[in-house]
């Protein structure tokens, strides 16, 4: 559910920020301007995401960022945040726009989706190991699944980074990609960066399959 936006200079610290968004967080927008946004965010999620934050460069993204806000009673909420870094003359923005993450999506996640992407990409791997790619070879879903991860891990994933984890030569994953890309599943919104992001409709259906194939 989409709550808000925030205005922050570069470095994180707010400008601005929606009413909604205040009522969220519990805290008038008097004591939040002047807050950077990592001092209402989880400890275990600052550095994952300060560090997804600061490698965004200018006119890329939005950056996927999911994480747990601290609110004004100290009880925790779950959002999706959609982070731009915008340039108008020689000042540098911040762009958050913040949807709350629903309580069924809480359950299945998002560290039980994590978890099981990571135990999904592990046994790839290792059945590629001992049975080889040309018995199973995913290409697809083994692209989806490590852009996936690299949203979920605070990472920006490259095309040449993708193929190397997928084990394919740079040529058959771009193919690949202009395929997910043509079906709405990726965005690749900066081509020169090389950075790849999924789609909105890209992470519903990775999250559908990983929650069926999560163990709970």
């Amino acid at each position: 559910m989409l709550i808000g936006h925030s205005v922050s200079d570069a470095d994180g610290r707010i400008l601005t920020m929606d009413r909604a968004l205040c009522d969220l967080l519990q805290r008038p927008e008097r004591l939040l301007v002047g807050m950077n946004y990592a001092d209402f965010t989880h400890s275990g999620d600052v550095v994952r995401n300060r560090s997804a934050v600061d490698a965004l460069t200018i006119g890329q993204g939005p950056l996927r960022v999911r994480k747990r806000y601290v609110r004004g009673d100290g009880t925790l909420v779950w959002c999706e945040v959609y982070v731009s870094r915008l340039q108008s003359g020689a000042v540098g923005r911040l762009v958050g726009t913040i949807h709350r993450i629903g309580q069924g999506e809480q359950a299945e996640g998002p560290e039980r989706l994590w978890h099981a992407a990571r135990e999904i990409a592990k046994m790839m791997q290792l059945r590629r190991a001992e049975l080889g790619d040309d018995l199973f070879a995913d290409h697809a879903w083994g692209i989806l699944l490590q852009t996936y991860l690299a949203e979920a891990e605070g990472r920006l994933i490259r095309a040449e980074e993708l193929a190397d984890a997928t084990t394919m030569t740079a040529g058959m994953a771009e193919r690949w990609l202009n395929a997910l890309e043509a079906k709405g599943y990726i965005d690749r919104d900066c081509r020169e960066s090389g950075i790849v992001q999924l789609s909105h409709a890209g992470v519903a259906r990775v999250e559908r399959l990983l929650s069926a194939s999560a163990v709970a």
